[in-house]
């Protein structure tokens, strides 16, 4: 047992003597070394580094023309930190008992290059740290026994560690925990105090309290069911007690649903298991993913300052943990149907088992389909993306390149299982100091041979580098959205024409996809923005057969003057109407593509519904080609922290190792995108048995029909988000009746083509 009159929380701020000092800690810069009357300090460093970075003051966007704040706001932990590239020991003199070591690690500043990846040693068990890049801060706990009198922390490089604090706590020493630790946490991923004041917390929507019945009471938890499209925010009014949950799906889909606990108790370390799915065959569990959502602060607008809300967003891997009462837990669900699953009824059981409460069974149902879904080659689903193989190229050493390289993988392999399979890219450039650009196309070479390798199409969406060659003849930025520009001279646009001549002869010699020249992202409709665009559109067309990509709003009278040398609008709304564009693109003069934004988290995280509708239904009913919104993911400072920066994180986020950690919002595009295959499978099967047998005929009337009747049922809109939708049941109901329409005439087919 711990003596309490001997052993005292000891607390370590790592960094500078420059840097400010946590009050209550002692600093610890790369000069302690350890002695025996110190009682703590480095044994035998080799190359310690101190690196120091307070960011606190706001600074002036040219660009924009604002103020804005930094990418992230430090305290005295995370402002300063010590750095290594070879193995370190730090010791800590201890009387004999058990203690909890926290540690802190993680950069303030830095190249967004650098990963640091690294083991923390301490009383022989290892725990591995990744750290991809500035700004994001990793805090591990492990227990210890200090039989020796003393502990070692040992850090151990596969290329570069980085340490900001240690907090040795004896075991049982709440106070400390809740006084120190605690609020040290969670100042890391919210914000300073001195800060946070200025930030107002917007209100939950209304709600009802629960109203448990006697047997959830005695059980100490409710177990009840919203459909995933509904959300659920920490205190929604718990739904009907779920005891089973009914999904239907095709061969080769992914399907979701979910089930919330809202525990009327604290609930310790529940566990949350699937089995088997049972029926004429077996779709095992590790077909099954169990996620669990995670609540965030989310400001209103991706660039809106000074209020938030609580809204559920990521979807975290789920390990056992408790629960806290008084609040929604919402466990995501997604089954995985294989291929070759044989088609029928399954079933299976989620158990939740909490520690310290009885446990919950609910059914899980599944019907699969015989049905391959087809995919529409005239639709393509695409996104604005930061690829991390830029990353990997401004990599320092071997284990950042390979961690970029490998997120990369991890990402495009996500997309394509969410039916995403077209991204924006630009082609690496750099600038001498004349102002001369240089392409380096060999390394565009390693993304277009990931593309082909996992699946990706075309046309692809090719960033220019206007800006670039607009300072070189100007002298200035022309600012965001065209705020600051003025009409260039001529070399200018003779610039951009041999600009586009050089890329399309490297095309060509390599034989890549076509480009769609995208030069400016989202002009103004002021006058000289769009004489600007008129110039430099006239200049990319001046090279013959290319193709030019605008986001601007085809419907706004001020960008007339553009439309001739427009071939891709790209517009956020759905706009122009379905006559209109499927006119205009029969044509073959234009192509209209939509940046749906205002379902990518850019505005809102919570609109799932809408999310659903913008990919399936309300896509159909568009006529529009594509849907390419912005963003997979986008990061300003901590990718867990959605108010510090000046600008809101969003849409996908990432483990430690780069693997994919999904939001809800990106669960749903891909609801959408399997909408929009059942209705392309049935229109398929519809025209193969326009010269079939009349009673296929009479079955494939009957399937169009019931397209007809969901065609008109739909209130189009120009942004689907909450209001003008269906009821979430309605969605499904939709699906399913195209499921069976499908299969109906699948049978029909088959008897009647085996008859004759």
């Amino acid at each position: 047992m711990i003596n309490r009159e001997k052993s005292a929380p000891l607390l370590f701020d790592l960094g500078s003597e420059a840097s400010s000092l946590r009050p209550g800690f002692t600093r610890v810069t790369s000069q302690i070394l350890f002695e025996e009357e110190k009682r703590f300090g480095w044994v035998n460093p080799k190359g310690l580094q101190e690196q120091h970075r307070s960011y606190r003051e706001w600074t002036y966007n040219e660009s924009r023309g604002r103020d804005q704040p930094p990418p992230i706001y430090t305290n005295e932990v995370t402002e300063d930190a010590i750095l290594g590239d070879s193995p370190a020991l730090f010791r800590v003199v201890l009387p004999s008992g058990s203690y909890i070591i926290h540690t802190i690690s993680g950069v303030s500043e830095g190249p967004p290059s650098q990963v640091f990846d690294f083991f923390i040693g301490i009383d022989g068990k290892s725990q591995h740290v990744v750290i991809p890049g500035p700004y994001r801060f990793e805090h591990l706990v492990a227990p210890v026994e200090a039989e020796a009198g003393f502990v070692d922390i040992a850090l151990d490089p596969r290329n570069v560690w980085a340490l900001n604090a240690i907090m040795v706590i004896p075991e049982g020493d709440d106070e400390t925990e809740q006084n120190v630790v605690n609020p040290l946490i969670g100042e890391i991923h919210f914000l300073p105090p001195d800060v946070a004041k200025h930030w107002k917390k917007e209100e939950e929507p209304a709600y009802s309290p629960p109203d448990p019945t006697m047997e959830q009471q005695s059980r100490g938890y409710m177990v009840h069911r919203r459909h995933y499209l509904e959300v659920v925010y920490p205190h929604t009014t718990p739904g009907p007690e779920a005891t089973e949950l009914s999904i239907f799906a095709s061969l080769g889909e992914y399907e979701p649903t979910s089930f919330c606990v809202y525990p009327l108790k604290d609930l310790r370390e529940c566990e949350v298991s699937i089995s088997d799915l049972k029926g004429p065959g077996t779709i095992p569990a590790r077909e099954i993913e169990v996620r669990k959502v995670r609540y965030v602060y989310a400001r209103p607008n991706y660039d809106h300052l000074f209020s938030y809300h609580v809204v559920p967003d990521i979807l975290e891997r789920y390990r056992p943990a408790d629960l806290e009462s008084g609040i929604n837990h919402r466990f995501w669900i997604t089954v995985h149907v294989p291929d070759g699953a044989v088609p029928g009824n399954y079933l299976g059981e989620i158990q939740f088992r909490p520690a310290n409460a009885p446990e919950a069974t609910i059914s899980l149902r599944l019907e699969v389909f015989p049905i391959h879904l087809e995919e529409d080659p005239e639709k393509i689903y695409a996104i604005y993306y930061h690829n991390p193989l830029a990353l990997a190229r401004m990599s320092k050493d071997k284990v950042s390149e390979q961690y970029w390289r490998r997120k990369a993988t991890l990402e495009l392999r996500d997309m394509a299982r969410h039916g995403t399979r077209n991204f924006t890219t630009a082609i690496p450039a750099s600038t001498s100091a004349d102002g001369r650009i240089s392409f380096d196309f060999d390394a565009f070479q390693e993304e277009v041979d990931l593309r082909n390798e996992l699946g990706f199409g075309s046309p692809i969406v090719l960033s220019i580098p206007t800006g670039s060659v607009y300072r070189k003849h100007v002298g200035e930025s022309y600012g965001s959205h065209l705020r600051n520009v003025e009409y260039p001279p001529e070399a200018f646009f003779d610039e951009m024409t041999m600009l586009v001549e050089q890329i399309e002869r490297e095309r060509k010699k390599r034989g890549w996809p076509e480009f769609l020249y995208y030069p400016v992202d989202e002009p103004s409709t002021d006058e000289k923005a769009v004489r600007f665009m008129v110039g430099v559109l006239k200049a990319i067309k001046g090279v013959p057969s290319v193709r030019t990509y605008v986001t601007a709003d085809p419907t706004k009278s001020q960008f007339e003057p553009m439309r001739p040398y427009v071939d891709v609008w790209s517009t956020q709304p759905f706009l122009p109407d379905y006559e209109t564009v499927t006119q205009e693109m029969e044509k073959k003069s234009v192509e209209y593509w939509c940046y749906p934004n205002h379902v990518n988290g850019e505005n809102d995280h919570t609109p799932v519904a809408g999310a659903r509708m913008t990919y399936g239904f309300g896509f159909w009913r568009s006529g529009f080609r594509a849907l390419i919104p912005w963003i997979y993911q986008a990061n300003f400072g901590d990718p867990f922290n959605y108010l510090d920066g000046p600008y809101m994180d969003f849409f996908n986020r990432s483990e430690p190792d780069g693997t994919p950690i999904p939001v809800i919002l990106w669960e749903a595009y891909r609801e959408g995108y399997d909408d929009y295959r059942y209705i392309y499978t049935l229109r398929r099967l519809v025209e193969n048995c326009r010269g079939a047998h009349e009673k296929v005929r009479m079955v494939a009337d009957q399937a169009s029909d019931l397209l007809g009747g969901i065609w008109n049922s739909i209130n189009v809109l120009p942004k689907y988000k909450y209001d003008g939708l269906w009821e979430p049941e309605t969605f499904d109901k939709y699906r399913r009746k195209i499921a069976e329409r499908i299969v109906a005439l699948q049978n029909a087919l088959a008897r009647h083509t085996s008859a004759e």
